[in-house]
């Protein structure tokens, strides 16, 4: 029998946007079903429609929601608070697995009210938190058993900065795969209207302020006019949904005179048919934990010119350091790009290094065991913990 064999495991996420840390829950949790056996449902803690909640029931996935609005006083707070405790208890989960700040939090003060024996804090960015206070988040943070992350540098983040147990962290590396193209390379050019002469590079990232597309979109036009000069016309998608920093964004690109030469597509579906019709992907960012703007692209054999910051490093592992430049300099970004540009050979023989490094470190089977691993370990020890709304009204007061 496999060790997950009927668990009931909840995945906690913040709403139906499909970003990293939804796709990595949809992955695992399709995984934890149909190979280990698991019982598995998502609960996400918003029901604004997005694409995340359509590609988990493809998968065959159960999913379910409860408004949790993190707004007013104490006693508004401590009210969402026992919506989710109560919405948890009534899937009877065995296992808790939140990520992003919101249900890492919300499960950490929790958990003990649902009946889980485990509850297992995801942490998926390195960028803190503005919605709670300090205090809070390191008192959720305390309440969780343990704690995994998808890199090394946040580990060590954990550690430092909230003065967590490093013996309670543990590191596990995102599944990265993706599904066959829906559309060819040819199609998808004929539709944006790119010549199949034309060099293309792509970025896949939310617009959110967290991503730095003004470096990205500074050193675009210093490779377009070199790119243009060697008798080729250059052209940047920009894939990602509106986050807050749209305007910001395209009012750059106006004012760089690049309306010719970049291209808005806002949430992509058929994302390996994107990569598939591109030579190229960067990957500008000011934080990241392990970026999978960096991890789909080289699962797809492209070469990646990005930011030099640790959870880009980490993504690109030692043999793609030489193509990652200084944070925030747009020169040295645009030397990488034209680099990689001038030389198809080169960029094949980085893109199927980068393939064979994905598939080698983060397959569906290396995830899932140590997953799996690690949960049934726990398990062993863990007796149910139940505790009173009176007590868990303390956790936040």
């Amino acid at each position: 029998m496999n060790a997950l064999s009927g668990r009931r495991v909840v995945f906690v996420v913040a709403g139906e946007v499909l970003g990293g840390a939804e796709r990595n829950a949809i992955l695992l949790a399709a995984r934890f079903a149909r190979v280990e056996g698991a019982v598995v449902t998502i609960l996400a803690l918003d029901d604004s429609p997005g694409r995340a909640r359509a590609v988990a029931e493809a998968d065959g996935i159960s999913w379910t929601s409860v408004r949790t609005p993190w707004v007013g006083g104490r006693l508004a707070r401590l009210a969402s608070l026992l919506r989710v405790a109560l919405a948890l208890r009534r899937l009877r989960p065995d296992v808790l697995l939140p990520s992003t700040n919101l249900a890492n939090v919300t499960c950490g003060l929790t958990w003990r009210l649902t009946g889980a024996r485990l509850c297992v804090w995801n942490q998926c960015d390195v960028l803190g938190t503005r919605r709670f206070s300090r205090r809070l988040f390191r008192r959720a943070l305390h309440a969780s058993p343990i704690a995994v992350t998808t890199a090394f540098h946040a580990r060590d983040w954990l550690v430092t900065s909230w003065g967590f147990d490093p013996r309670r962290v543990h590191v596990i590396r995102s599944e990265v795969s993706l599904p066959a193209p829906v559309d060819s390379r040819e199609d998808w050019r004929a539709r944006l209207g790119i010549a199949s002469a034309d060099f293309v590079a792509c970025m896949i990232g939310h617009l959110h302020e967290g991503k730095d597309h003004d470096t990205l979109l500074r050193a675009w036009r210093l490779a377009v006019d070199l790119i243009r000069v060697e008798g080729k016309e250059a052209v940047l998608l920009l894939a990602g949904r509106p986050a807050g920093n749209e305007d910001a964004v395209k009012g750059l690109a106006f004012d760089l005179d690049l309306r010719r030469h970049v291209q808005f597509l806002e949430d992509v579906a058929d994302i390996s048919g994107l990569l598939a019709a591109v030579d190229l992907a960067v990957f500008s960012s000011r934080s990241e934990c392990l970026g999978r703007g960096a991890t789909e692209p080289m699962y797809a054999g492209l070469a990646v010119a990005g930011t030099d910051i640790p959870g880009i490093r980490e993504a690109v592992g030692e043999q793609g350091l030489r193509f990652l430049a200084t944070p925030g300099d747009a020169e040295a970004l645009a030397e990488v790009i034209l680099r990689l540009a001038r030389d198809p050979a080169l960029r094949a023989q980085v893109g199927i290094a980068n393939a064979e490094l994905i598939r080698r470190r983060q397959s569906a089977e290396t995830t899932s065991k140590l997953y799996t691993d690690l949960i049934a370990q726990r398990l062993k020890s863990a007796p149910a913990s139940r505790i009173s709304p009176t007590a868990a009204a303390g956790e936040i007061a």
